[in-house]
């Protein structure tokens, strides 16, 4: 399932004790939205894309990697 702009996420269950690109791990808490896609170009972690996450309960954003996060949808809520 491809993530975009305006969905829904969480975090993966396997990736929750692991810190995001950047932010803080204890900021992606509950329910976040996307909203920004970007291609990676810095190293050491380079094509790849990119998730800026808003974060429901803390209020901040973090910079995710795909495979940590898990889109949700509308009858997961």
């Amino acid at each position: 399932m491809q993530i975009e702009v305006g969905d829904l996420v969480k975090l993966h269950p396997e990736f929750r004790h692991t810190e995001p690109i950047e932010g803080n791990l204890y900021d992606a808490v509950g329910l976040g939205i996307v909203v920004k896609v970007k291609d990676r170009k810095t190293p050491p972690v380079t094509n790849v894309k990119e998730y800026h996450v808003f974060w429901h309960e803390s209020g901040e954003r973090t910079i995710n990697a795909y495979a940590s996060l898990v889109k949700v949808s509308g009858e997961e809520i």
